[in-house]
């Protein structure tokens, strides 16, 4: 089952204002004093925005019987389901690998102190799909 990530407001004026801070300032630049060898910095950050925007369009799960596999841009891996401990559904992670793109996420224990946080378009469906194939797996509800 394919899920996309869910894309948040927040994520989205950091992701932007990231993007026109790395153009903005060498354009600036430019615009005041002309073209300078050191202006050729400004090139340097072309793969930051690239970055942005791969993470931004191309961040996604899918879930198969074996296991849950994530991508973010060139950020890729899978989670074997049988190694999962327990999800917590509506939760927020800061820290961490976050293959994510909004708030409000699903956090995944996995292993023994492993985790992960994913923000799918629908968590329920999410959790679900994770249940259809091991039935056993914890899911804590965080209280409202």
């Amino acid at each position: 089952m394919e899920f996309r990530s869910r894309k948040d407001s927040l994520i989205a004026l950091i992701i932007v204002a990231v993007i026109l801070l790395t153009l903005g300032i060498p354009t600036f630049q430019y615009l005041r004093v002309g073209w300078h060898s050191e202006m050729w910095l400004g090139l340097v950050n072309l793969p930051v925005v690239g970055l942005l925007l791969w993470l931004w369009c191309d961040t996604g799960y899918r879930i198969d019987d074996t296991y849950i596999h994530y991508r973010s841009g060139p950020f890729r891996g899978r989670i074997e389901i049988a190694s999962i401990r327990q999800v917590e559904p509506n939760k927020t992670r800061w820290v961490g690998f976050r293959p994510a793109l909004a708030r409000r996420g699903i956090v995944v224990n996995y292993n023994k102190y492993d985790e992960i946080y994913f923000s799918p378009d629908d968590n329920d469906a999410f959790v679900q799909a994770l249940l259809n194939v091991r039935a056993d797996i914890a899911v804590k509800i965080p209280p409202r």
